[in-house]
């Protein structure tokens, strides 16, 4: 006859007295398998925050460093979860005082050592877990000399203009320029920084508006005397300006006088009404050539030869008159 075991498990879930010892047999088991396993010799892989201080004078970080180093440590279980803590949440600040510097080209190029590193991790383990490695790729530096330039100012904006009106001359930035503070090899190449890209829209009015200073092509280290400056979009309405101008005529022999009908080319302009007064009859300059005459033909062209570029979408009537001639004794 088989022997009994025992309890069995319905035993064991129908009397509280045998479920109670189960349990306490099972947790001690578990805190016997945990303490087992924390007292083993781990390997793990922790993200080290870092911080930089103390970089050289007059020079210009040129490249990304990291902010971060991938360190690895190994002790026991019980030391990794007690002391992972104090690596990862605490910022290794990193003194460059004794970074080795080597001369590249028309920069200077330096190198963390990391067993320098290795030992100021180390130092703030007391010994609990052991550094055996910083796995970030090479820590290096690349430094330009650091220097002062005045560069100007242009202004990056999109907008369109309402019909009947104008922009008035360029798009100011007060001030147009600014001093920049940063490597020598990027900005003895700039010739101008541009302002962050604004979007007015459909314009029908003068826009003015504060802007910041694109740092795209100078980097993040760079420093500039200002953050901001003005921008204004100078819009003006345009109105109509009419007069009419006895044209001047070329080319007419000697022996023949040359007379126009009409006399008078009248010439239509679109003026910004701030310059309305600006604009004078004696700023267009309208011609009528004899060269241009055809055989058989007593017509001429007009032609606007010259006129004040205040004035827009300058038309003149007539584009061309009859002329007679009349033979000079």
């Amino acid at each position: 006859m088989p022997r009994e075991s025992f309890f069995s498990v319905r035993d064991i879930f129908q009397d509280r007295r045998k479920l109670l010892i189960f349990i306490v047999c099972l947790v001690l088991a578990s805190l016997s398998w945990v303490f087992i396993s924390l007292g083993k010799s781990y390997s793990s892989t922790l993200l080290v925050p870092v911080k930089y201080i103390n970089f050289p004078e007059n020079k210009t970080l040129l490249n990304s460093v990291p902010n971060r180093f991938a360190v690895n440590v190994s002790g026991s279980g019980y030391d990794l979860l007690q002391f992972d803590k104090r690596l990862t949440d605490d910022t290794l600040v990193v003194n460059l005082d004794n970074l080795k510097i080597n001369v590249l080209g028309g920069f200077q190029r330096g190198y963390l050592d990391q067993s320098a590193l290795i030992k100021d991790l180390q130092d703030r383990l007391n010994g609990a877990l052991a550094i055996n490695r910083v796995l970030s790729d090479s820590i290096f530096f690349v430094f330009d000399l650091k220097v002062s330039r005045i560069i100007e100012l242009k202004p990056k904006v999109g907008y369109s203009i309402a019909q009947g009106y104008i922009l008035l001359d360029s798009i100011e930035v007060i001030p147009s320029e600014l001093e920049v503070f940063g490597a020598l090899s990027i900005l003895d190449t700039l010739s101008a920084l541009e302002t962050e890209f604004r979007e007015l829209g459909e314009l029908n009015d003068t826009r003015r508006f504060k802007s910041g200073i694109s740092r795209k092509r100078i980097g993040e280290d760079a420093e500039t005397s200002f953050d901001s400056v003005t921008v204004i979009v100078h819009i003006d309405k345009l109105t109509e300006k009419r007069f009419m101008i006895a044209p001047t005529l070329l080319n007419v022999p000697d022996s023949l006088q040359m007379l126009t009908f009409p006399n008078s080319i009248e010439v239509i302009a679109q003026i910004p009404l701030s310059k309305f007064d600006e604009v004078f009859e004696s700023d267009f300059d309208i011609v009528i050539d004899y060269d241009q005459l055809e055989e058989g033909y007593m017509v001429l062209p007009v032609k606007l030869e010259s006129w004040n570029p205040i004035a827009q979408n300058v038309s003149i009537k007539p584009s061309q008159v009859e002329i007679v001639l009349t033979r000079i004794d």
